[in-house]
């Protein structure tokens, strides 16, 4: 059985997670150490791929005045809201999670976990490649929760969340949104081209379980997911900020 290295992370501000997060990666590729991160924001955030310019998208003179954080992420992707949510990011070999080497990318596998996590929470999760109508929806969008791309999770037709990733040879990087509740008028004041239509089709956990449920007990459920999907336990890290500064 495989041993991966846990980290749940204090509550803090969007350029530190982002920074922690590469700070991960990198750490892999020195130590081989696979790595699952939980962990929150400190106030409401936003972040954008790495190859975005945030100006065509975000209004940042609004968020600085509002203290909304904005932080680029070293993955690709469409910019992404982070408030209500659970926050993860993973780091490992193609091994690690049984990835089949001779595949570019199984997003089937590296998701798998997700799945897991939400049917066990009765909800019946299915990837969007997966779903009924899915080749009238398919459409990307800068904003990551008004894109519809195969390998993104829906329930009942609609996203739920958002994941991106990083890769270098046979070594992988990912993190990703899972969200508990969506403010979207609260979105639109600092988001340019937010389709009207978005509530219809993206979703959250309180929306589709009729409520509020505790953080703590879907974040262990999330990692007891992740440790039945791969087959692995965990070492905790009682202090990730000392033992991986950020440089």
């Amino acid at each position: 059985m495989k041993t991966f290295r846990l980290i749940r992370s204090r509550a803090a501000g969007a350029g530190y997670n982002m920074a922690l997060d590469k700070e991960i990666f990198f750490r892999y590729m020195q130590e081989g150490v696979p790595v699952l991160r939980i962990y929150e924001w400190r106030s409401p955030s936003l972040t954008y791929g790495i190859s975005q310019d945030p100006q065509e998208y975000i209004d940042l003179d609004k968020c600085a005045r509002d203290g909304v954080e904005v932080a680029q992420r070293v993955t690709g992707g469409g910019v992404l809201f982070h408030d209500r949510e659970i926050t993860y990011s993973l780091v490992c070999s193609k091994d690690d999670i049984g990835e089949d080497r001779k595949v570019f990318v199984s997003y089937r596998a590296i998701c798998a976990f997700l799945i897991n996590f939400y049917r066990s929470l009765g909800l019946d999760a299915v990837f969007a490649l997966e779903a009924d109508g899915f080749r009238n929806r398919s459409m990307p969008h800068q904003l990551c929760s008004a894109s519809h791309e195969k390998f993104d999770i829906v329930i009942g037709g609609r996203k739920i969340g958002g994941n991106a990733q990083k890769r270098s040879r046979q070594v992988i990087f990912q993190h990703g949104s899972i969200p508990l509740g969506i403010d979207w008028d609260f979105l639109r004041r600092y988001v340019y081209s937010l389709p009207e239509d978005i509530s219809l089709t993206a979703t959250s956990l309180n929306e589709e379980l009729g409520g509020f449920t505790d953080k703590q007990v879907l974040e262990q459920k999330l990692i007891d997911s992740f440790a039945q999907a791969y087959g692995v336990n965990f070492k905790d890290m009682d202090n990730p900020c000392e033992v991986l500064p950020v440089r």
